[in-house]
């Protein structure tokens, strides 16, 4: 547990040395000043709308950090000759993983939490009333960057960086199409064929539609504590299950 620890620690150490802080400190000063722009337009309901414009920021921003990071970090290490040093010691290829996803991990939790009390700052100093339900998307978006980030992990222990970004992109997008885009669209006419073999790959990936909950928060709707329980059960399992890929991968691979 100590060297995990350890990991995790140098891990977040590289990410402040790499300044990738400076990215969130940016997108945290947009969103101070959302509300104060769209109020200078004179939109009516513009509380709202920086909820709406917000959550979908610090969402891409998520997805971006978990596409770029998790595919770097093995690779990274691989590459500036510092992965066997580590593993000439004591420590499994396990306990490297388990280090630099959880030091992964922190570095995404600690930029979304500023990015979100941000966005609540705003609502509650520029705008007309803070909301708190703001911040279960972001919690929400922490957990979908968690498991993207474990798959991209995984995919780095068999390929290139670059591949394994395109591979959790893939995934992200065809994880993310929602049953109703999927009825409405894919099922009708030429189609078809489309939706089914869509719905065959969604029978073994992750369904990242059921962490998204922007919609409901922005228009007021009360989410209820089990689903939420559910939904983070739902993506802590996801997580565990890409790491053991990863492990089992990495685990055969010559280095």
């Amino acid at each position: 547990m100590n060297a995990i620890l350890v990991l995790a620690r140098l891990y977040i150490t590289e990410s402040v040395r790499r300044q990738l802080h400076l990215i969130t400190l940016f997108l945290a000063a947009l969103m101070l000043v959302l509300p104060t722009l769209f109020n200078a337009f004179g939109m009516t309901g513009f509380d709202r709308v920086t909820k709406d414009v917000g959550l979908t920021l610090l969402s891409l921003y998520a997805v971006g950090m978990a596409l770029f990071l998790g595919s770097t970090a093995l690779p990274g290490d691989l590459e500036h000759r510092t992965l066997h040093p580590v593993l000439a010691r004591p420590i499994s290829r396990m306990q490297y993983l388990l280090g630099k996803f959880l030091g992964y991990l922190i570095v995404m939790s600690l930029s979304m939490a500023v990015l979100g009390l941000a966005l609540l700052t705003s609502l509650a100093v520029l705008g007309t009333h803070a909301d708190p339900a703001v911040l279960i998307p972001v919690a929400l978006s922490v957990l979908e960057a968690g498991i993207l980030g474990a798959f991209c992990l995984f995919a780095s222990t068999f390929c290139s960086p670059a591949l394994a970004g395109v591979l959790g992109c893939f995934l992200y997008i065809l994880g993310g199409i929602p049953q109703t885009f999927i009825n409405f669209f894919l099922s009708s006419g030429n189609m078809q064929v489309q939706g089914m073999l869509v719905r065959a790959l969604r029978l073994f990936l992750p369904h990242f539609d059921v962490l998204h909950l922007k919609d409901p928060i922005v228009h007021g709707e009360i989410v209820p504590g089990s689903y939420l329980l559910a939904a983070f059960a739902y993506g802590l399992a996801w997580m565990g299950f890409f790491l053991l890929l990863a492990d089992w991968s990495f685990e055969r691979r010559d280095l």
